[in-house]
């Protein structure tokens, strides 16, 4: 979610001084256990035509479960049920997204949120294993000490100045950061700009008028391409990641597994790294005025209604056929070879005793490609 140092600015990796560890908390409510009443978060999503429910425990929701209302702190996460027993994978819903088109209506209304403040949603691989410092299994790229770490697809943070879009993938091989597992400051990242948007008359999209924000995953050959379209009135931004892209096709196969969707509003008064083009420099102070997220909507590219991939089925057994006993085989090594990132098995591991390249589950857990020696 939140960014380290560019270009000068202050860097937030310390989880003592972070912003985003000070002002953003999940909502643990009952833990462990079903929540009932306001704090069950019921949300409407509209999947191909068919509205599903699942919930945000502790979110505000209204209009029957289609409008999530939203005001600092804190941040949810999708779930199947009403529950904050954050450490169960299955208890989250997890949407498949490759080949899809995720879409919402926003409306910040006429002075909110406004510089500092941060509302967003994104995807990463949690729970993990530690309960981590706020009890709820949360990671990201940052990889925060009392947090934990794993790759993250920032679908969107913004406020009324500036939408931005950031890939933060885990590929362990950073030239210039070797102690990154992930990219922290994010490749590739797409974003707004005043003239594009902005509150007020004269700008493609006027922020503080409600506006349609959709999300466009294609894959071709495992190439990932990323469309965001924020539209209004007959208007419309287009902004796009990919395709060609290492790190977004090394974040697709975690997308592919499955990911946590997070989402919520923070504030900092170095929310500069995210809108200093509309904002400045200096200290901000974000108004902490409600903003809305509606009309959730998750649909079919090609109307087809993909899903993840089926394990492949077990090959026919034909009738024993009796043979002599033979002596027990020893177990076999791992396969020789490297684990690699780019392209016809370049941007590879070299050293064997790195752990992404000590066998095919670490390197698939490295989100590399594992390329047999020759």
């Amino acid at each position: 979610m939140v960014q380290l140092a560019r270009a000068g600015m202050k860097s937030v990796a310390d989880p003592q001084t972070s912003s985003f560890v000070q002002n953003s908390k999940p909502f643990m409510g009952s833990e462990g256990g079903l929540l009932g009443g306001g704090e069950e978060g019921m949300l409407k999503i509209n999947e191909d035509g068919v509205e599903n429910t699942y919930y945000l425990p502790g979110a505000t929701t209204i209009d029957g479960g289609k409008t999530v209302k939203f005001t600092p702190p804190y941040r949810f996460y999708l779930m199947k049920t009403p529950t904050t027993d954050y450490s169960n994978a299955d208890n989250f819903y997890k949407p498949y997204f490759p080949g899809k088109t995720f879409s919402v209506d926003v409306n910040f209304g006429n002075n909110g949120a406004s510089c500092g403040c941060n509302l967003n949603f994104y995807l990463v691989d949690m729970p993990v294993a530690s309960a981590g410092q706020d009890g709820d299994h949360y990671c990201d790229a940052q990889c925060f000490p009392g947090l934990g770490c794993c790759s993250e697809f920032d679908m969107n943070e913004g406020n009324n100045e500036v939408q931005q879009i950031t890939n933060h993938a885990c590929t362990h091989d950073y030239s210039g950061h070797p102690d990154w597992a992930c990219h922290k400051w994010g490749d590739p990242e797409v974003k707004t700009h005043p003239g594009d948007f902005s509150p007020g008359a004269g700008h493609t999209i006027d922020s503080s008028k409600p506006f349609t924000f959709s999300q466009r995953f294609d894959v071709a050959n495992g190439d990932f391409t990323f469309t965001t379209t924020i539209s209004q009135e007959g208007r419309e931004l287009v902004m796009k990641m990919g395709p060609g892209s290492s790190q977004l096709n090394a974040m697709l196969r975690v997308i592919e597994r499955g990911m946590a969707f997070v989402t919520g509003y923070w504030f900092a008064p170095d929310m500069n790294w995210m809108d200093s083009e509309g904002c400045g420099s200096g200290a901000e102070h974000c108004n902490m005025n409600p903003a809305y997220i509606s009309n959730w909507r998750l649909t079919s590219n090609d109307g087809s209604n993909p899903s993840p991939p089926a394990p492949p089925s077990p090959s026919p057994v034909p009738s024993p056929v009796p043979t002599p006993p033979t002596p027990p085989s020893p177990p076999s090594p791992s396969p020789a070879g490297k684990c690699c990132w780019g392209s016809e098995c370049s941007n590879c591991k070299e050293d064997s005793s790195n752990w992404c390249n000590q066998g095919v589950d670490n390197c698939w857990q490295c989100a590399g490609a594992w390329c047999p020696a020759r």
